[in-house]
C-alpha cells in the first residue's frame, strides 16, 4: 500500500491479489506520504487484473480519442467505468458515492502479469482522482504554470497554441520566474474564498513533480495570432476560458458536470481571466506579465 497526497488530498495505490508488486513512477514520488498517518484516504485505487463485466445496459456509454489513446466510457446510476486503449488496455471503474466516504476503485490494468504501460497508469490515476475529488471544488486544469513574486499564472488553450512555449518566454524575459507545472495542476477553491493552484503527477512533457502550492494571479487563454492583444475576460467569457481545459471525461455527464461548473463559479468570481492573442516572442511575455501584475497593484 502506497499513500501520496495531492492538494492536499490524500490517496492510497494498492495491489489486489494476482498483481506484482509495482514501483512508485518517478513523477507520483514526490507525492508519497507517510502511509501511517493519521488523516482519512479520500479514495483508494487497487490494481488488479479481475474487473467482473457488468451485465446490464449503461444508462449513457461514449466512444473517443485522448491523446492517452481510444476511451470508452460507461455510465451507470452506481459508477463509471473508463476503459483506456493504448499500448494494451486497462478498465477504472469509479462508484459514486458520497461526501466524506472513502472511496475504493478498481483498476484493471495488470491484464496477463505485465506491468502497465505507463500513459495508461497515469490516465488510469488521473481520471480517478479527478472524479473522486470533484466533489471538494478541485479541478484539474490543462495547462503550464509559471511563477512570479509567489503568484502563479495559468496559461490555458488548446493544444498547439503555445502554452509551453509562453511559459517559457517568461522564463527567458521575466527575472525570477519559476514553472509549477507543465500540463495538470490542480486548481482548489475554499470556504473562504481562496483559490491555489498545485503541483501534480501530471506534467506532461515538461516533467515538472512539485509538490507546492502557490495563489493564483491570473488565468490566461493563448490563442494564435500576428500581433499581441490582451483582453481582460469576464462573466460568462472568463468561465468559457476555463471549462475547456477541464478533464474532458467528467463533462460528459449531468451531475459531474454541474460540479466543474459550480467550482468554476466559484474560481471566477475571484481570480481573473485574460485572453491573449499572441506571438511566440519577449513582447508577448512582458505585455502578458505587465498587465496582469498591474491589475493586482
Amino acid at each position: 500500500m502506497v499513500r501520496f497526497r495531492v492538494a492536499d488530498h490524500d490517496f492510497e495505490l494498492a495491489m489486489g491479489a494476482m498483481c506484482r508488486p509495482v514501483p512508485v513512477p518517478r513523477n507520483f514520488r514526490p507525492f508519497v506520504v507517510d502511509a501511517a498517518e493519521e488523516s482519512t484516504p479520500l479514495f483508494r485505487v487497487t490494481l488488479d487484473s479481475a474487473v467482473v463485466p457488468r451485465s446490464d445496459e449503461p444508462l449513457q456509454r461514449f466512444d473517443y480519442d485522448l491523446t492517452e489513446g481510444d476511451c470508452t466510457l460507461l455510465i451507470f446510476p452506481d459508477e463509471y467505468r473508463l476503459t483506456i486503449r493504448s499500448a494494451g488496455e486497462c478498465t477504472i471503474v469509479c462508484p459514486f458515492v458520497e461526501v466524506g466516504e472513502v472511496a475504493h476503485y478498481e483498476c484493471d490494468i495488470l491484464a496477463d502479469g505485465k506491468r502497465p504501460n505507463s500513459v495508461m497508469f497515469d490516465h488510469a490515476l488521473c481520471f480517478a482522482y479527478s472524479f473522486a475529488t470533484l466533489p471538494y471544488k478541485t479541478l484539474l486544469i490543462h495547462s503550464s504554470v509559471v511563477v512570479k513574486d509567489g503568484r502563479a499564472v495559468m496559461c490555458l488553450g488548446e493544444s498547439g497554441t503555445g502554452k509551453s512555449t509562453h511559459t517559457r518566454l517568461w522564463l527567458e524575459n521575466i527575472a525570477d520566474t519559476e514553472r509549477l507545472n507543465d500540463d495538470g495542476p490542480v486548481v482548489r477553491a475554499f470556504e473562504d474564498g481562496g483559490v491555489r493552484v498545485y503541483g501534480s503527477p501530471w506534467s506532461g512533457k515538461g516533467a515538472v513533480y512539485r509538490n507546492e502550492w502557490r495563489p493564483i494571479a491570473a488565468f490566461l487563454r493563448l490563442s494564435q495570432a500576428p500581433e499581441n492583444r490582451i483582453s481582460r475576460q469576464r462573466g460568462y467569457m472568463a468561465f468559457g476560458a476555463l471549462l475547456p481545459s477541464t478533464l474532458p471525461t467528467l463533462q460528459k455527464e449531468e451531475r459531474t458536470l454541474d460540479l466543474i461548473c459550480g467550482a468554476l463559479s466559484d474560481i471566477i468570481s475571484v481570480v481573473p481571466a485574460y485572453h491573449l492573442a499572441c506571438l511566440p516572442d519577449a513582447e508577448a511575455a512582458h505585455l502578458s506579465y505587465e498587465t496582469i501584475f498591474a491589475a493586482l497593484g
